[in-house]
């Protein structure tokens, strides 16, 4: 009997401690962070459909538009009659307006990009597909809302090149920059695309930096990913029309920076944007080199790959003088070279945004108000530059 009874409370007393430790399981801090972060990515419906994996992209096929998309591994495309765009709502979560398709047809190209009076501005750069990064960077500064709209008012937005490359979200961070920069006109602000370097690079073919994700995306639909934003595509038409120069108040944005070798050569903001649109940009690499001025844009000394601000040899400041009274500017706002954080040069002169978003742990946006620089993390905090 007294085997019984020590038998049943020590059955008892094990049934406890088991029951105790799944009751009370200490919450791991990792896990907890994992799910705040998917629950924060997903409020909105813009592409939050796991089983879509890539698209949409959308073609002009003589009188018929084609859209294509990667759904669970396989091509999927449709035919729009009649501007009936409901698919990309249905499967995307975004409103595609017919009127975006005349409009993008058309080729007016502002290569002056000469912007005045804005008071209030944010820049970012070399996103290189970290989608929900930069989601959380543009909600946290009250550029967007729970919903990815534009909440920015008559504020200007400057994507100041490399959406391209390395990341796994390309597609969706040009659906919402479009996105945004429509919605931006109509509050009376505007988005900047700027083309940098791995721009050019997947417009020229040269893909050696792609995500596997769109290698097997281009694979499936029988083409190569330079092809995927194409002449006849639509984001092809829209990507072709950005700049590699623009100018906003005293503050002149390039990918890379610009060279003593541009003002030798006497070329002039809308010269370089109106060369980089019709002769570099999806051009033949033997008929850029073989012309002294485009083989000079598109190289080591060009807007897109100079990092003479930098990098050593690093240019004099007399030298960085020249530039800035040669482009009637005061500031020079760069990315190109990664940093952990966004640094002045020069006196303020030059500002290197480049805040390594492209690994997708941290990152900065540079903003512009009250006349004052500032450091915008991705908590929200402001630090005076």
């Amino acid at each position: 009997m007294k085997y019984l009874i020590t038998r049943f409370i020590n059955t008892l007393l094990g049934f406890l401690l088991i029951y105790s430790s799944l009751s009370f399981k200490p919450i791991n801090p990792k896990n907890d962070i994992i799910h705040s972060e998917l629950s924060e990515n997903f409020e909105s419906t813009f592409f939050n459909k796991k089983n879509i994996s890539d698209g949409p992209y959308i073609f002009y096929e003589d009188d018929e538009i084609l859209v294509k998309w990667i759904h669970n591994n396989r091509l999927k495309e449709k035919v729009i009659r009649k501007d009936n765009f409901k698919v990309i709502k249905r499967k995307f979560g975004f409103d595609f307006d017919p009127n975006w398709m005349e409009y993008n047809y058309t080729d007016n190209i502002n290569y002056a990009q000469n912007y005045s009076d804005v008071e209030n501005l944010i820049a970012v750069s070399d996103v290189h597909g970290q989608y929900n990064l930069l989601i959380k960077l543009l909600k946290n500064h009250q550029v967007i809302d729970k919903d990815f709209n534009w909440i920015f008012g008559k504020g200007h937005l400057v994507v100041l090149g490399d959406i391209f490359d390395r990341g796994e979200q390309v597609t969706e961070i040009l659906w919402l920059i479009y996105k945004l920069e429509q919605q931006a006109k109509e509050s009376g602000g505007m988005v900047h695309v700027i083309l940098g370097n791995h721009e050019l690079m997947v417009l020229n073919n040269d893909l050696r930096y792609v995500h596997e994700k769109y290698a097997k995306s281009a694979e499936l639909m029988s083409t190569s990913y330079d092809q995927l934003y194409s002449e006849n595509s639509f984001l092809g038409k829209w990507l072709r029309k950005k700049p590699v120069l623009v100018k906003i108040n005293d503050m002149l944005f390039v990918h890379a920076g610009v060279s003593p070798k541009l003002v030798t050569n006497q070329l002039t903001m809308p010269q370089i944007n109106d060369l980089f649109a019709n002769k570099i940009i999806g051009k033949s690499k033997i008929d850029i080199l073989a012309d002294p001025t485009l083989s000079l844009l598109r190289g080591k000394e060009g807007p897109v790959w100079y990092r003479g601000f930098l990098i050593d040899p690093k240019l004099t400041e007399p030298e960085v003088n020249e530039l800035l009274k040669y482009f009637n500017t005061k500031h020079i706002i760069v990315g190109h070279t990664s940093i952990p954080n966004i640094v002045s040069y020069y006196n303020r002169k030059i500002i290197g945004i480049d805040s390594s978003i492209k690994y997708g742990d941290n990152g900065e946006i540079l903003i512009f108000k009250n006349n004052e620089f500032y450091r915008g993390t991705t908590n929200g905090t402001l630090i005076k530059l």
